[in-house]
Protein backbone atom coordinates (compact mmCIF):
# COMPACT_ATOMS: atom_id res chain seq x y z
CA UNK A 1 0.00 0.00 0.00
CA UNK A 2 1.21 3.54 -1.31
CA UNK A 3 1.64 6.22 1.11
CA UNK A 4 -1.47 7.84 -0.91
CA UNK A 5 -3.18 4.88 -0.39
CA UNK A 6 -2.61 5.06 3.77
CA UNK A 7 -3.70 8.63 3.60
CA UNK A 8 -6.81 7.34 1.36
CA UNK A 9 -7.73 4.53 3.21
CA UNK A 10 -7.66 6.50 6.78
CA UNK A 11 -9.81 9.17 5.47
CA UNK A 12 -12.60 6.67 4.07
CA UNK A 13 -12.54 5.42 8.22
CA UNK A 14 -12.38 8.35 9.38
CA UNK A 15 -15.74 8.88 6.95
CA UNK A 16 -16.86 5.65 7.72
CA UNK A 17 -16.81 6.48 11.79
CA UNK A 18 -18.83 9.61 11.49
CA UNK A 19 -16.19 12.06 11.27
CA UNK A 20 -15.49 14.46 8.53
CA UNK A 21 -11.32 13.55 7.33
CA UNK A 22 -9.08 16.62 8.43
CA UNK A 23 -5.48 16.95 8.27
CA UNK A 24 -5.49 16.64 12.43
CA UNK A 25 -7.51 13.46 12.45
CA UNK A 26 -5.55 12.17 9.76
CA UNK A 27 -2.34 12.86 11.33
CA UNK A 28 -3.09 11.71 14.60
CA UNK A 29 -4.76 8.22 12.97
CA UNK A 30 -1.87 7.51 11.11
CA UNK A 31 0.86 9.07 13.27
CA UNK A 32 4.21 10.88 12.50
CA UNK A 33 5.34 8.65 10.08
CA UNK A 34 3.78 10.42 6.62
CA UNK A 35 5.59 13.87 5.81
CA UNK A 36 3.18 16.98 6.06
CA UNK A 37 2.79 17.10 2.17
CA UNK A 38 1.66 13.54 1.44
CA UNK A 39 -1.50 14.16 4.30
CA UNK A 40 -2.18 17.09 2.51
CA UNK A 41 -2.04 15.41 -1.20
CA UNK A 42 -3.73 12.79 0.06
CA UNK A 43 -6.68 14.36 1.74
CA UNK A 44 -7.53 16.71 -1.65
CA UNK A 45 -7.36 13.57 -3.68
CA UNK A 46 -9.89 11.98 -1.42
CA UNK A 47 -12.35 14.97 -0.98
CA UNK A 48 -12.18 14.75 -5.05
CA UNK A 49 -12.93 11.44 -5.40
CA UNK A 50 -16.63 10.19 -6.34
CA UNK A 51 -18.74 8.84 -3.17
CA UNK A 52 -18.69 5.55 -5.07
CA UNK A 53 -14.75 5.55 -5.38
CA UNK A 54 -14.92 6.33 -1.44
CA UNK A 55 -16.40 3.70 -0.70
CA UNK A 56 -14.00 0.84 -2.40
CA UNK A 57 -11.33 2.03 0.11
CA UNK A 58 -9.74 -0.22 2.57
CA UNK A 59 -8.95 0.71 6.11
CA UNK A 60 -5.08 0.46 6.72
CA UNK A 61 -3.67 -1.03 9.58
CA UNK A 62 -3.37 0.69 12.52
CA UNK A 63 -0.18 2.65 13.40
CA UNK A 64 1.44 1.50 16.92
CA UNK A 65 3.93 4.51 17.01
CA UNK A 66 0.00 6.35 17.08
CA UNK A 67 -1.60 4.39 19.93
CA UNK A 68 -0.29 5.17 23.15
CA UNK A 69 -1.80 2.53 25.64
CA UNK A 70 1.76 0.73 25.77
CA UNK A 71 3.46 4.29 26.61
CA UNK A 72 0.60 4.97 29.22
CA UNK A 73 1.31 1.25 30.94
CA UNK A 74 4.86 1.68 31.24
CA UNK A 75 4.46 5.23 32.70
CA UNK A 76 2.08 3.60 35.23
CA UNK A 77 4.43 1.16 36.06
CA UNK A 78 7.50 3.79 36.34
CA UNK A 79 4.68 5.66 38.70
CA UNK A 80 3.78 3.09 40.97
CA UNK A 81 7.98 2.36 41.33
CA UNK A 82 8.51 5.98 42.36
CA UNK A 83 5.73 6.16 44.02
CA UNK A 84 6.87 2.83 46.02
CA UNK A 85 10.25 4.50 46.44
CA UNK A 86 8.79 7.49 47.76
CA UNK A 87 7.00 5.72 50.27
CA UNK A 88 9.35 3.96 51.46
CA UNK A 89 11.85 7.01 52.08
CA UNK A 90 9.54 8.48 53.79
CA UNK A 91 8.50 6.23 56.23
CA UNK A 92 12.27 5.53 56.79
CA UNK A 93 12.14 9.71 57.51
CA UNK A 94 9.41 9.20 59.81
CA UNK A 95 10.89 6.57 61.64
CA UNK A 96 14.28 8.38 62.54
CA UNK A 97 12.38 11.57 62.89
CA UNK A 98 10.18 9.59 65.98
CA UNK A 99 13.72 8.19 67.12
CA UNK A 100 15.07 11.75 67.37
CA UNK A 101 11.96 12.90 69.02
CA UNK A 102 11.62 10.51 72.06
CA UNK A 103 15.38 11.54 72.27
CA UNK A 104 14.80 15.04 72.76
CA UNK A 105 11.99 14.12 75.27
CA UNK A 106 14.57 12.02 77.12
CA UNK A 107 17.05 15.20 77.23
CA UNK A 108 14.41 17.29 78.45
CA UNK A 109 13.16 15.00 81.11
CA UNK A 110 16.70 14.57 82.46
CA UNK A 111 17.18 18.31 82.42
CA UNK A 112 14.22 19.00 84.62
CA UNK A 113 14.97 16.55 86.80
CA UNK A 114 18.77 17.94 86.97
CA UNK A 115 16.71 21.53 87.50
CA UNK A 116 15.31 20.24 90.12
CA UNK A 117 17.55 18.32 91.85
CA UNK A 118 19.75 21.34 92.02
CA UNK A 119 17.26 23.79 92.85
CA UNK A 120 16.50 21.43 96.05
CA UNK A 121 20.20 21.18 96.70
CA UNK A 122 20.33 25.12 96.57
CA UNK A 123 23.06 24.77 93.68
CA UNK A 124 22.36 28.25 91.78
CA UNK A 125 23.66 26.54 88.02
Amino acid sequence: MSPIDQVLAAARALEVSGKTPSLALLKTRLGTSLPLPLLIQGLQQFKALPKAERERLIEPPINPQASAPVTQTVSMTQLAEQLATQQAYFTQLIAKQQAQIVQLQNELLELKQHLNLSATQGNPE
